[in-house]
C-alpha cells in the first residue's frame, strides 16, 4: 500500500511539474502587418496624365495627396482634380476624396463633388454639384445615385440621380427631378 501511495503521489508530482514547466513557458507573441490596412507608397502634390491612342491626353489628374494600398490594391485620393481634355471643351471635376479599387478605370469621388464644363462655341457653360460621383474614365461615363444641383445660364435643375454620358452627349435625369427654366427675353 505505501508503494501505490508513494507512486501516486510521484505520478501526481511529476505530472503537476510538466504542467507548471508548460504554463511558464514563454510563447513568442508575433504581430502580423498583413491583414493590416496601410499604404505601401504615397505621392504628394502630383499630376498624373492619362494618354489616349493617338497619344494625346485623354485627361489629367492632380491631387494633394495619394496612397496606394497593396492588401487590397486600392488607391485613397486627397483633394482629387480631372480634367478631361476634349475638342468640343474640356470638363472638370473636383471633390474632397477619391477612391480607386483594383480598376483603375472607375474612380469613385466623395464631398463636395463639383463638375464644370467650360463654355464653348457649341455649347454653353455648365456646372453640377453633388456629394457623390462614380466616373468611368475609359468611356467617359459618370454616374450618381444621389442628389444633383444642375446649372446652365438657362436653367437650374434638381434631380435624386444622373447619368452623364460625354461620348454622346446625353445627360439623363433618374428621379425626381425639379427646376426652373428662363426662356429668352
Amino acid at each position: 500500500m505505501r508503494t501505490t501511495t508513494s507512486l501516486i503521489i510521484v505520478l501526481i508530482l511529476a505530472l503537476l511539474s510538466w504542467w507548471f514547466q508548460d504554463l511558464w513557458k514563454e510563447t513568442p507573441i508575433v504581430k502580423t502587418i498583413k491583414d493590416e490596412h496601410f499604404p505601401d507608397y504615397f505621392m504628394d502634390n502630383f499630376t498624373i496624365t492619362n494618354m489616349n491612342q493617338q497619344g494625346q491626353p485623354a485627361y489629367i489628374l492632380t491631387a494633394r495627396r495619394l496612397d496606394h494600398y497593396a492588401d487590397d490594391d486600392s488607391t485613397e485620393i486627397i483633394q482629387p482634380h480631372i480634367l478631361f481634355k476634349e475638342t468640343e471643351g474640356d470638363w472638370s471635376i473636383s471633390a474632397q476624396r477619391a477612391h480607386i479599387q483594383t480598376n483603375n478605370n472607375i474612380i469613385h469621388l466623395y464631398e463636395n463633388v463639383n463638375i464644370s464644363r467650360v463654355p464653348s462655341a457649341q455649347q454653353q457653360a455648365l456646372s453640377i454639384t453633388t456629394e457623390y460621383l462614380k466616373v468611368y474614365t475609359d468611356n467617359k461615363i459618370a454616374e450618381t445615385d444621389k442628389l444633383a444641383h444642375i446649372k446652365t445660364q438657362q436653367f437650374e435643375l434638381d434631380t435624386t440621380g444622373m447619368v452623364f454620358d460625354n461620348n454622346k452627349g446625353i445627360l439623363k435625369l433618374l428621379s425626381r427631378v425639379k427646376g426652373t427654366y428662363e426662356t429668352g427675353k
